[in-house]
């Protein structure tokens, strides 16, 4: 690997300089109601109060209700309706009970201050991830400024925490194998981006990273158990079955289908149907799992093998949104920085803007019925494979 020329460095900073300011700016006036800059946000910091209103739920003795979804907007509307421009509709509560852990605390306080320190405290503990990967402060405020962090921001989302536990833990996977075990187990709250977290450690042989991890899922469920009771996992569980029926499928893909990522979503747009859609999605997912077993089974770590385990985990997860895009972003910058020593490939640095720009835009082409995100994903994770290829066998 080498280092990013000189000039493609100035004009990285240059556009990221740019495309942050308006970032912040946009924020800002979304968070103050005032609208014109981009997209429209009727209800701001709309995830925040699905999880506040969890917490809330727990703490007033009606933890019955929370995944009875119909039950649950219910009581958004009651403690944050006043507060709304618009209706909140349907808002369900879909974590495993793990999540509720975490979100106790913020419970305890106003919905405006409890969202503030949650998106300062998950964005400071990426910050930290972050470095451990060796970026600069340059970076870290490019990638805590992209277009990406500004939707986690305005949506009230989790993903700065995502970042922090996906990137410290294999950063520390040489390391520091039980401590990555631990971030990468808490990681677990969030399903659709841990999935492949277990697979990548059990072909990389990480044995001490891999039981750590099983040991830290297992205290989790143990405590929310202890917390909460047997028949909130039972309700999850439900609530889990529920949610992959299809007309729970289908009223996800009407209310979010702009802000989708995914191939499923795009065979929707595209006018398929659910089964065809479902099928486009499986088959991304095959070939996704296949290239991270070949990946780290046969190749030593790397910024390509990051890179790729990141980008799998969105080709097969068919829920994952403009948002949850901030997982990449680390490894956007990690391969730009440090090109082979043949250098870009052609089209590399234009996948890597289109990246960077997709969570803006996506919501726009996807009006326009050109759904070309799980396109630009497997772009960038070709790259990231071609990468890999280069690298001797370990």
């Amino acid at each position: 690997m080498t280092a990013a020329p000189k000039g493609d460095i100035r004009l990285a900073a240059l556009l990221c300089g740019v495309i942050g300011l308006y970032d912040v700016i946009y924020v800002a006036a979304t968070l103050a109601g005032r609208h014109g800059l981009m997209y429209r946000v009727d209800v701001p910091l709309s995830d925040f109060l699905v999880f506040h209103a969890a917490a809330r739920a727990f703490l007033e003795g009606k933890l019955g209700i929370v995944y009875d979804t119909a039950a649950f907007t219910d009581l958004q509307s009651a403690l944050y309706g006043a507060l709304l421009p618009g209706s909140l509709g349907f808002r369900p509560f879909l974590y495993p009970p793990t999540w509720l852990i975490g979100l106790l605390p913020f419970g305890l306080m106003p919905v405006g201050p409890a969202a503030a320190l949650f998106l300062i405290v998950t964005g400071a503990g990426s910050v930290v991830a972050l470095r451990t990967l060796g970026l600069g402060r340059a970076a870290i405020l490019a990638i805590v400024t992209a277009p990406a962090a500004a939707w986690v921001v305005i949506v009230g989302q989790n993903t700065f925490l995502s970042v922090a536990l996906f990137y410290g833990g294999f950063a520390l996977l040489e390391r520091r194998p039980v401590l990555a075990g631990v971030l990468l187990g808490l990681l677990a709250y969030k399903p659709q981006v841990w999935v492949l977290v277990p697979l990548a450690l059990l072909c990389a042989r990480a044995w001490r990273a891999l039981l750590a991890l099983v040991a830290t899922v297992i205290a989790m469920a143990l405590i929310a158990w202890l917390l909460f009771g047997s028949a909130f996992w039972l309700d999850f569980l439900a609530a889990a079955r529920q949610a992959t029926a299809a007309d729970t499928a289908a009223q996800m893909y009407e209310r979010v289908h702009l802000h989708m990522t995914t191939l499923f979503a795009a065979g929707r747009t595209l006018g398929l149907g659910e089964g065809a859609s479902m099928a486009l999605q499986l088959a991304g997912a095959v070939v996704s799992v296949a290239a991270v077993v070949a990946a780290f089974t046969l190749r030593p770590a790397s910024d390509a093998r990051l890179a790729l385990v990141a980008t799998a985990t969105f080709l097969v997860s068919p829920y994952t949104l403009n948002y949850d895009l901030l997982l990449l972003m680390p490894a956007v910058v990690l391969l730009f920085l440090h090109p082979p020593a043949t250098g870009y490939r052609a089209g590399e640095r234009v996948t890597y803007l289109a990246l960077w720009l997709a969570p803006h835009f996506c919501m726009l082409l996807n009006e326009a019925g050109l759904p070309l995100m799980p396109l630009i994903l497997a772009t960038f994770g070709w790259f990231a494979w071609q990468r890999l290829g280069a690298l001797k066998p370990h």
